[in-house]
């Protein structure tokens, strides 16, 4: 399966506490934002402190099969048929 990147646009304090909750691997400033690259229970994430005072958080999010797929892959001997 392959694997999404999600994104979504955070408060500079949900930020603070997102960097509190995963180990920060690698840290880089670019320009006048900061890059974060974190490891946490829920896997990989890329976390940016941005000059306004905003955050992105970008996440790999695993793709689900669809229902369909799902259902073959869960029933041995049905690709015979």
């Amino acid at each position: 399966m392959k694997r999404r990147l999600g994104w979504r646009q955070v408060s500079r304090d949900e930020l603070s506490g997102h960097l509190e909750h995963v180990e920060v691997t690698a840290s880089e400033a670019v320009g006048e934002a900061s890059l974060y690259r974190c490891q946490g229970k829920s896997g990989e994430s890329v976390a940016i402190s941005l000059p306004s005072g905003a955050g992105l958080i970008i996440e790999l999010r695993r793709e689900v099969a669809p229902v369909l797929e799902r259902r073959r892959q869960s029933e041995p001997g049905e690709e015979d048929k």
